[in-house]
């Protein structure tokens, strides 16, 4: 199977500088050192956070924040009453009033497991106290996800060889288990804190066996499938992990893959089921991807990690091309709730401070993207047999065909023309890049 090294992607010359796009600080107001942990946003004003010690003093703060214009303030909150070995897992925000979180146990009893609603901005917290939910000493919960006030999702590690999984239609008030919930494949596969993405109905979650388990009716079944992750959190294989994300459809998806160093994409187009080895053109990062809601395949990849690059991208073809949005800078935790409200985490500079969490500025809508280095290209015959021609005022310096699935199907360098007669009848993308750096996407279609 060909994989292509994210290091000599990054040392691919020919990605201009998008001035339209950059990430506007914000100040989460936490411990210095505190970073963002999961992104939870309810509308373009209002959004939640959860934070986790960046520090490395090993410490599990119960601390989140939530704001209610937009970024331009962010308010502090303490989860009270979570045990001091617990930690929190995952954060759901409803809107400005009402939030949840999830905690598990960092050390100790499963007692450390519990769901917490606030409905006063998180100036309160109750914790749910039905006697069933996350009370085995195996329980460890992973996941919340709320779809509007009454239903929600939560769910964690298997418990009694199915993983634990509760649904709710009363706002939290009750919860009762999902009896159709996936068994794990062996008593090595778990689901991890931050390995959940929804769209719709649709929630995918990623296990320590590197499966992805999949719900498209907001958990009452479940399907579940194999992935190119070796491990999603690197528990059992140690060095490794993986992120994923999936377009308004569903079906378009990212996963980016990180085995000790070595960090790959995959694409697909069933939603998971299958992936197909990408070959991605221009700078894309390897710590987290998002899609962007509302638009027709676009998608943000972010990195935080000294050891390897640091920055944001954004690509506009479903990961076949991508474009820098800033470079050097530690970017975390990626979320998108529409083309334009977006936010990637960061570490706060302590109480009264001015940074910990980065919004995105700028339009990533399917018509805000300008092409700011726009030649006038001709591709001529088209449809075509076999010889496709390209001219263009600016100089050409190599041409891809790429199929529909995101395969790179031939690479011809310093050549205005191309010899599609081997390929199968159908539309293909011609990528043409020029010298100056700019990359031109165009179909074609071979007759």
């Amino acid at each position: 199977m060909n994989k292509v090294y994210l290091s000599i992607v990054l040392l691919m010359a020919g990605l201009f500088a998008n001035a339209q796009f950059f990430w506007e600080t914000q100040a989460t107001n936490w411990p210095e050192a505190w970073g963002v942990k999961e992104i939870s946003i309810a509308s373009p004003n209002v959004a939640w956070i959860s934070s986790y010690d960046g520090s490395g003093n090993g410490t599990y703060p119960k601390n989140v924040a939530v704001t209610t214009n937009g970024g331009s303030t962010w308010t502090a909150r303490t989860v009270t009453g979570v045990p001091s070995a617990g930690l929190i897992s995952d954060i759901a925000a409803v809107d400005a009033d009402i939030a949840y979180v999830v905690t598990a146990p960092a050390s100790g009893s499963a007692s450390s497991n519990g769901i917490w609603k606030t409905t006063n901005g998180g100036t309160t917290w109750t914790k749910y106290t039905g006697s069933t939910v996350f009370n085995n000493s195996a329980s460890f919960a992973n996941h919340v996800y709320f779809w509007n006030e009454n239903e929600g999702y939560c769910g964690g590690d298997p418990v009694n060889n199915k993983f634990e999984m509760y649904k709710t239609i009363d706002g939290g008030a009750s919860w009762t288990a999902i009896t159709t919930a996936p068994a794990p494949i062996n008593a090595d596969e778990f689901t991890y804190v931050g390995i959940k993405k929804v769209v719709g109905n649709t929630i995918w979650l990623g296990t320590s066996q590197g499966r992805i388990l999949r719900s498209t009716d907001k958990g009452a079944t479940w399907s579940a499938f194999s992935s190119p992750a070796l491990d999603f959190g690197g528990v059992i294989f140690e060095g490794s992990s993986a992120n994923f994300a999936f377009s308004d459809d569903g079906l378009k998806g990212l996963l980016i893959t990180d085995d000790n160093g070595a960090v790959f994409m995959y694409s697909t187009t069933d939603g998971g089921a299958t992936w197909d080895d990408a070959f991605p053109e221009g700078t894309w990062y390897g710590d987290d991807v998002a899609a962007v809601p509302g638009t027709n395949g676009t998608f943000v990849t972010s990195g935080v990690n000294f050891n390897l690059p640091m920055g944001t991208s954004y690509s506009k073809d479903a990961g076949i091309t991508w474009i820098e949005i800033d470079s050097g800078e530690q970017r975390g935790r990626l979320e998108f709730f529409d083309p334009v409200t977006g936010w990637s985490g960061g570490f706060s500079d302590g109480s009264g401070g001015s940074t910990g969490i980065f919004k995105f500025s700028g339009d990533l809508s399917d018509l805000g993207v300008k092409d700011l280095n726009k030649s006038n290209l001709q591709v001529y015959p088209n449809p075509a047999r076999d010889i496709v021609n390209f001219a263009s005022d600016r100089q050409i310096t190599q041409v891809n065909i790429i199929d529909l699935s995101g395969k790179v199907l031939l690479r011809a360098k310093d050549t205005n023309k191309v010899n599609v007669s081997s390929f199968a009848p159908g539309v293909y993308i011609a990528q043409v890049r020029y010298s100056d750096g700019g990359i031109q996407n165009t179909k074609i279609v071979v007759k």
